[in-house]
């Protein structure tokens, strides 16, 4: 597919998906997350690529919702804006949370609303020094739409999360690190390369394994634990009998860096 406002690339077994709106500060519109959603689905139906790795060019990660978008919403009907914002915006959030290959998110300068939802639904955050996260949506009049209020309390703890939600002030990157909103905080300039070579070590692992991790770490966010611990088993049983145990065992036995083959 064609893309307007992301590049959709692949570097080695690492695909990428890099806002390319530096001119607005890669403000978000429908489009934008449609786009999320296609690059995405082409990223995860080549086998080649094996971790995703999300950006924006120029100095902000994201502004956070177009304002041409966020004013057109003023006349929009109740079911314009659920299609708009659901099948979208949501839609697009949604696709990385449930994207089976590792993702890393690099986020420099601002990530605000619907951009800081969207580094939520990542695996990993590696944050520059100039990151700044804010959960924009209560200054609006709105609520956050988009897994916030799921995911957040579960990242960064109930009483930061409301915090957040609830004054929507500005998380910069020293305290996002402290309170565990980021993994990791870089030198500015060291972005790119920290977050790459994340995004390397991530692709060097075994797929099968990371795919029913992933889905067994969101499960266990919904679910109970015996049921977890079931679908686990199934899951394991499984993988052992896959090449990537095979290879694994044989690489921790003969003190090598194992190839895995996601088969």
């Amino acid at each position: 597919p064609m893309f307007d406002h992301i590049l959709v690339d692949r570097v080695g077994a690492v695909g990428r998906i890099i806002f390319n709106r530096p001119e607005v500060l890669n403000a978000i519109s429908p489009k934008t997350f449609d786009e999320v959603k296609m690059g995405l689905a082409e990223l995860e139906a080549d086998d080649k690529v094996r971790s995703i790795l999300i950006a924006g060019k120029g100095p902000s990660f994201s502004a956070g919702g177009d304002k041409k978008f966020l004013a057109d919403m003023q006349d929009a009907s109740a079911v314009e804006v659920k299609e708009n914002v659901y099948k979208y915006f949501a839609g697009g959030v949604k696709a990385v949370k449930l994207c089976p290959k590792p993702t890393v998110v690099a986020v420099r300068g601002h990530a605000v609303g619907a951009g800081c939802e969207l580094t939520l639904a990542c695996d990993f955050r590696i944050a520059s020094e100039t990151a700044k996260f804010t959960e924009v949506w209560v200054k609006l009049g709105l609520t956050i739409p988009l897994g916030g209020l799921f995911l957040l309390p579960r990242i960064v703890g109930l009483t930061k999360a409301t915090e957040m939600v609830l004054t929507g002030r500005t998380v910069e990157a020293e305290e996002a690190e402290r309170i565990g909103l980021v993994n990791k905080v870089v030198p500015d300039d060291k972005l790119e390369e920290e977050s790459m070579a994340l995004a390397e070590e991530l692709a060097a692992g075994p797929p099968l394994a990371m795919a029913a991790i992933k889905d067994a770490l969101r499960r266990g966010m919904e679910g109970h634990l015996t049921d977890e611990m079931d679908y686990s088993m199934f899951n394991q049983a499984m993988l052992i009998s896959a090449g990537d145990y095979k290879e694994g065992l044989a690489a921790m036995i003969e003190r090598r860096k194992p190839n895995f083959k996601g088969e």
